[in-house]
Formats: structure tokens, sequence, C-alpha cells
């Protein structure tokens, strides 16, 4: 790591290390939502366990990444085994269930091996599909056992862009493009389908940049990707982003750049959808205008149908606004943050 590089991840690491984290030790959440997946439209059911925290986090962590304060340094092995009990009970079974943690579900450190194996198994009894999320340097060790679930899992690994550029000095990731191809051709060989999330609009792109960069990402990663979600920044607490937003220096992406993408890759030959945090709201990708509920709602519903359509039939008078914005962030050659946006 250079100089440049190890002087971001530190100021990373020094804003999120202000946060206060939790001391509960139940599971997070559970709710559920609707999504287009292995050739239809699934009811799903979404668990979000609370966990010690992603591992990168006790070194650095990632800009953008605000789960840190729903874990707990002292979760253990028994704690996760009575927040999967509490959960089953109320929930033993449905179509699919995605397990969420606040890094990885593989993470050999924050999810004990006995707990993901004991899980998966649980789980599966009740559940036809389950989604699991994880850092590719721990899928190695998974393949060992998860084999035997072949056409039952699928894994989503968050790389976020292709460039190395921006996954070094703008998500402060940690790993790059190999890293996740050997992941993913590990997954294959053993019948577990990849679900890759990319990251629209990092910090210090701007909206044009962020636009292509998304569509270039999309297009490389998919011979190696079974499904594809284009995950459009919001402000979470706590996080790098969130000090460059305050400072006026970062806006979310317009709901315009998430149709933009999606339009552009459907001929990509596998499922592409974007389920936004925060759509319409000033800390997730919005227009800033009226038509943010009907651009929430339409890229929604296409991303539980894949319904092109939908997307095609939008239309608002802030398109100009928005074409004008990508204008003048070009000839200004950097990103327009929100105190700075151009007035209708």
């Amino acid at each position: 790591m250079n100089k440049i590089d190890l002087e971001f991840s530190k100021q990373v690491a020094a804003i999120r290390n202000s946060v206060r984290r939790s001391e509960r030790k139940d599971y997070v959440a559970t709710y559920t939502e609707r999504e287009y997946l292995n050739g239809k439209t699934r009811e799903e059911r979404v668990l979000i366990l609370r966990t010690r925290g992603c591992s990168w986090s006790y070194h650095s962590g990632c800009s953008m990444c605000g789960y840190w304060d729903d874990t707990n340094p002292n979760i253990g092995r028994d704690d996760l085994f009575s927040q999967a009990s509490s959960f089953l009970e109320r929930f033993p079974r449905g179509e699919v269930l995605k397990i969420f943690t606040s890094g990885s579900f593989f993470d050999p450190v924050e999810v004990h091996p006995d707990f993901q194996k004991k899980m998966v198994e649980e789980v599966l009894k009740g559940y036809e599909f389950l989604v699991v999320e994880t850092r590719p340097e721990y899928v190695r060790r998974a393949s060992e056992w998860i084999g035997k679930y072949s056409g039952r899992m699928q894994v989503a690994i968050g790389l976020e862009s292709t460039d190395p550029l921006i996954l070094r000095r703008s998500v402060n990731k940690n790993y790059d493009l190999s890293d996740f191809i050997e992941a993913a051709t590990t997954l294959h060989s053993i019948g577990i389908s990849v679900r890759t999330y990319l990251l629209l609009k990092p910090p210090f792109l701007t909206e044009g940049e962020a636009i292509a960069d998304t569509i270039k990402s999309a297009r490389e990663v998919a011979p190696y990707s079974d499904f594809l979600s284009i995950n459009p920044v919001d402000i979470q607490r706590g996080t790098f982003v969130e000090s460059l937003y305050k400072e006026g220096n970062y806006r979310p992406p317009w709901l315009w750049s998430v149709v933009e993408v999606l339009l552009s890759l459907r001929d990509i030959g596998i499922p592409v959808v974007s389920l936004v945090t925060a759509a319409g709201k000033r800390r997730g990708a919005h227009n800033g205008h009226t038509c943010d509920r009907r651009f929430s709602d339409a890229i929604r519903k296409y991303s539980e149908t894949l319904d092109f359509g939908i997307l095609e039939s939008l239309s608002c008078t802030c398109k100009e606004l928005w074409k004008t914005f990508l204008r003048e962030e070009e000839n200004l050659g950097f990103p327009i943050g929100e105190a700075m946006q151009l007035d209708e």
C-alpha cells in the first residue's frame, strides 16, 4: 500500500472509530422484499444478524459502509445460535431467505464456522433458496462444505467496481477484480451461483464518471456472475462519505442515473436489479424533484419483474436539469456536492 492509499485508509478508519457500537445481542432486523430471482418474482425474507463486525473494518473499512454501528464486539458463537433460534421460531419456512451481516457470513472470525454450517443446514430445511454475502477471501474455505447445497444457494460479493484505482482510492475495498474472479470461479465449480454488487457513485467521481464506471464494470463481471445488483450510494452514519456530504462535497446519485445504468445493461444476458436504499431521500439516490416517489416506485417494480418498459416510460421535466448537471460537472472536472447543486 503506497502513501496515498495508506492515508486514505487511515481517514476512513478514524471516522469509523468515532461511531458508538451496539451493546445488544439480538438480531438487527428482519423484513421482506420482492425481487426477480431464478426466473420469477420472489417474496424474500431478509435476516440481518448482529455480529462482532466485518474483519476489514477492524483494520480500516470501506468508505461508504455504516453497518459498524449495528455490531457488538462481544457477540460470540452462542449469541449467534440464540439469534438464529429466535428467528427460525418466528419464520421457519419460505421461498427465499437472505442472510446479511455487517461483513461476511463466511468470515470465521466474524461468524463461527460451527454456526455457518448449522445455520445453512437449518435454513434449507424450510426455505427453497438461501443468499448470503461474503468478501472473496473467505470463499475458498467455505467451498469445502457448501457444494452439497448446489443449486440452492447464491453467494453475493460486493466487488463495487472493476477499476483498481476506484477500489483503492474511492471505496478502500482492499481487494480487486482478480480476487473476485477467483472466488466466483470457485463457487461456480461447486454449483453455487454468484450475485455481484456494484456501487453507483463512489466518492470523488462525477455523475458521468460513476455511470460509465458502473456500466463498464457490469459488462466486465457479467461472465463471472449470475445476477447483478446495482447499489447506489446512500449516506450512512459515521462514514467517510458522510463526512464529505456534510462538507458539501458529495451528492448521492440521481435516480435518473440509476435508470440510465439499468437501461444500458438490458442486453447483458443476466438479471440486473437495483434495490435502492433511501430512494428519493436527500441521503439516498434522488432527483430532488416531485418525481422522486414515482421513480423510486418504478425502479422497485422493475427489480421485481425485469420489465424494462416500466423504466422506459419514465419522464419528468427534471431530466434536463440532470443533463445540465452532467455537463457542468464534466466542464468543471470535479464532482458537484449537494450544497453546490444547480437550481432548477
